[in-house]
């Protein structure tokens, strides 16, 4: 049986790394889609404000394996100068705005310092093939605010943010944790 394995690269993995211990409070988006009586956020992009100048920067991408079409994505974390695809000027006017409100923006309450990440990885098996993918992101801040940021099952490549423990564990189930950042 041939085996795909689709890992955070190595540019995502210190990314990840560097987010330990810094502060944040909320995680914004160029796009949102919520379904009537659920409280998950379809997303394309999430990014994270890490100071003024750094954001994290998470993304999903959809593929299939050459012989069986078996879904699979590719998850990203970067750190970059600015949101993807919002809006952000980090020098404004005075009495102006960082952000040009066009955008989703989920508060997580208090600024509170990341104390873990954990890396939930997601398998399909075929026939002839199977695949074993980094599929989402478990972040627990110091205050013990939970949030996961998972891949939408679809081929658009877009990501689903929950915050309530109910859809964490809904959007986990059947999933493993991978790997852990933190203690």
């Amino acid at each position: 049986m041939d085996e795909i394995l689709q890992r955070l690269d190595h540019e995502s993995e210190l990314a990840l790394a560097s987010l330990l211990g810094r502060k944040i409070q909320t995680l914004m988006s160029e796009s949102a889609d919520i379904e009537i009586g659920h409280s998950t956020i379809d997303v394309l992009s999430v990014s994270i404000q890490l100071d003024k100048k750094h954001f994290a920067v998470i993304e999903s991408d959809w593929a299939d394996t050459p012989k069986e079409w078996l879904d699979y994505h590719s998850l990203s974390v970067r750190i970059a100068r600015s949101p993807k695809g919002i809006k952000y000027n980090p020098k404004p006017p005075r009495n102006g705005a960082n952000y040009t409100f066009d955008h989703l923006s989920v508060h997580l309450g208090a600024e509170a310092a990341i104390a873990t990440i954990d890396v939930l990885e997601a398998r399909e098996v075929g026939e002839f093939e199977s695949v074993a993918y980094d599929a989402g992101l478990i972040v627990t801040l110091d205050d013990d605010i939970r949030f996961a940021i998972v891949r939408t099952e679809s081929i658009i490549g877009s990501l689903k943010i929950a915050h309530a423990s109910e859809d964490i564990d809904r959007l986990a189930s059947g999933l493993r944790v991978r790997a852990r950042y933190g203690a």
